[in-house]
């Protein structure tokens, strides 16, 4: 019983340092696919950006429009939570009685 233990925890062992060491070299393997799809002219997937970004001649990061804060006035502010309030009130409401 003690054997099967010892070779169990060593197959642990074994399969997270294989892990471990895949995850690891994945970088260090892609570097020369990356090159070699450079040299072919083809842009590597890091690079390209969504189709839709592309399509459209977007940049390739959302750039955020620069707007004014907008406040509620007091009335809307109060409507808002009226609205906010009469809304759970019929979420909760208790469930009828059987």
């Amino acid at each position: 019983m003690k054997r099967v233990w010892t070779i169990r925890l060593a197959a642990f062992w074994v399969t997270a340092l294989l892990a471990t060491a895949a995850l690891q070299a994945g970088p260090a393997v892609a570097g020369p696919w990356r090159e070699l799809r450079a040299a072919q002219g083809q842009p590597d997937r890091q690079d390209r950006g969504s189709q839709r970004q592309r399509d459209a001649g977007q940049p390739d990061r959302y750039q955020r429009q620069e707007r004014p804060p907008q406040r509620l006035s007091d009335e809307e502010h109060r409507g808002l939570h009226r609205d906010l309030d009469k809304a759970r009130r019929e979420i909760y409401k208790p469930r009828p009685e059987r």
